[in-house]
């Protein structure tokens, strides 16, 4: 029985390997051929493609990783003097975080637009008493889920005054702090190496598309930081067994889950780690885990709707079936393959007049006909899913940019060099190689340590990556939809270029060995 168990851990482990070095391959292939980009006037989010100048792309990228490695190597692994060092630079990072986002803020004077605006506007309304978005035919009555969101925003603008933006952008910088934070603790429990923490710390630094989404005025950067505090959680008890951190993974997933729905494909990366570790090892409290996690996600968002239909006196909608969304990732359209083109609002608004279970057969059978024609013609289907993927993966801002840059005051002179001259370039520049070397060092680790064991927790970042890839070739498409993979991908890039480093200088020092001999 024992020997089977270990046999469930040891398949899950390879799987994973085998997946997770597909898909780098991929990533870092595509990523030294061409890369993805929006219109630098902002007019519409359309994914263009521009070949690489594959040379200086690697190029910047190893001059990135170089740098980060020479310092990270300077940082002794023994005694107090190396965690003091460790310390400072995670002090230096945290306040480096909280100085950058906080000058993005207050020079991006960003407004919020769009579904962003629709939102923040809701949360006002609601603090007036003001209930009419959750009635027939409204933005809630379609977008339901977005009342989490909108509870979350009325409750900034009580503290910190209505139309208060800064407010809620200030507390993305807060919670991009603290994501770096718990990735730096995810790095240390899953490496225990200083120079990896110091790697890790010195990528999560430059991980300026993460450090600019902090003037977006939406439920993405605190999804983010509280789906990197389930992880963090979650190996934490795995690693001590210790009870308290059960409250911590309970907390981290309702909240992450309750404010953006997509946070369900890590917390299903963490679920698929607790049920292999509760069967190989027979710790049934890991299945117990998944159940409060569950109960905490669904009671915390059953409080909350029965809240707001208790204050509106109105039942809430179901809302757009799922199902739409899907169909609609399987189309063409305007700007690129699965991106939005209008059909979900069109099908529930226009044809069904809101009627959800008639939306939900018409989209299951637009699937049926999608999948009817890519099984008739594959050569298509690979092309589409291919630009579908690029499209997302490839962009190396993750949408940063063009998702922040609207508003409704003059900026000034530095404002502008960041949204529309020579800041933006040079970050632009940037994050193309930055974007490589992420992908590339992670593609490292796995191929030179690939016949190395490990436990199936080691995993437990890549498995989240892996679901972020099928679920997002699936759904609708967007970039910015995949920053919450590409950030949960440092500590492991952390760890790759540490290997790639300590590699090319146990080469160098045998080469110079051998020329002396």
């Amino acid at each position: 029985m024992k020997k089977i168990h270990w046999t469930l851990e040891t398949l899950s482990c390879k799987v994973v390997w085998f997946l997770s070095t597909v898909i780098f391959v991929l990533l870092t292939g595509t990523g030294l051929i061409f890369t993805r980009y929006f219109a630098a006037d902002y007019n519409g989010e359309i994914p263009y493609v521009k070949i690489a100048c594959f040379p200086l792309t690697l190029l910047a990228a190893l001059l990135i990783g170089g740098i980060i490695y020479a310092i990270a190597d300077r940082v002794s692994e023994d005694g107090q003097r190396g965690k003091k060092q460790v310390q400072f630079i995670l002090a230096c990072v945290l306040l480096w975080c909280i100085a950058f986002g906080t000058a993005w803020v207050l020079l991006a004077v960003s407004t919020p637009v769009s579904d962003q605006a629709m939102v923040t506007s809701s949360a006002e309304r609601f603090l007036e008493g003001d209930y009419g978005r959750l009635g027939y035919s409204k933005y809630l009555y379609y977008y339901p889920f977005q009342i989490s969101l909108a509870a979350f925003e009325e409750l900034v603008f009580y503290l910190f005054g209505v139309n208060n933006y800064t407010a809620f952008q200030l507390l993305n910088v807060l919670e991009i702090t603290g994501t770096v934070y718990a990735g730096y603790r995810i790095t240390a429990l899953l490496f225990d190496r200083r120079k990896v923490e110091v790697s890790y710390l010195l990528l999560a630094a430059v991980c300026f598309p993460f450090l600019i989404f902090s003037a977006y005025v939406y439920s993405d950067v605190v999804a983010i930081f509280m789906s990197v505090v389930l992880i963090w959680q979650t190996l934490s008890l795995l690693k001590t067994g210790k009870k308290r951190y059960i409250l911590g993974m309970i907390l981290a997933a309702s909240l992450a889950v309750l404010l953006r729905s997509n946070s369900l494909i890590i917390l299903i990366a963490v679920c698929c780690v607790l049920v292999v570790k509760a069967i190989s090892e027979k710790k049934w409290i890991y299945l117990l885990c998944i159940l409060l996690m569950g109960a905490g996600i669904l009671g915390s968002r059953e409080t909350l709707y029965r809240y707001y239909e208790e204050k509106s006196g109105m039942e809430l909608n179901d809302g757009m079936p799922s199902v739409l969304w899907i169909a609609m990732g399987m189309q063409e359209g305007d700007k690129e393959a699965g991106w939005y083109n209008g059909y979900s609002m069109y099908t529930y608004q226009d044809v069904c007049l809101y009627h959800g279970p008639t939306a939900k057969v018409l989209g299951i059978a637009e699937i049926k006909a999608r999948a009817k024609g890519f099984l008739k013609d594959p050569l298509y289907a690979v092309d589409f899913y291919f630009r579908k993927f690029t499209s997302q993966w490839n962009d190396p801002t993750y949408g940063c940019f063009i998702m922040t840059h609207a508003t409704d005051l003059e900026r000034n002179a530095l404002g502008i060099s960041m949204y529309d001259g020579n800041i933006k370039k040079l970050l632009e520049h940037f994050m193309d190689p930055y974007q490589l070397l992420i992908y590339g060092s992670i593609l490292f680790l796995l191929l030179y340590r690939r016949k190395e064991k490990r436990s199936v927790e080691w995993y437990i970042l890549l498995i989240g990556v892996l679901g972020g890839v099928l679920f997002h070739e699936l759904w609708e498409a967007k970039s910015r939809y995949v920053l919450p993979y590409f950030i949960i991908m440092i500590p492991m890039a952390a760890a790759g270029l540490s290997e790639l480093g300590d590699a090319v200088g146990r080469w160098r020092t045998k080469d110079e060995a051998v020329k002396a001999g």
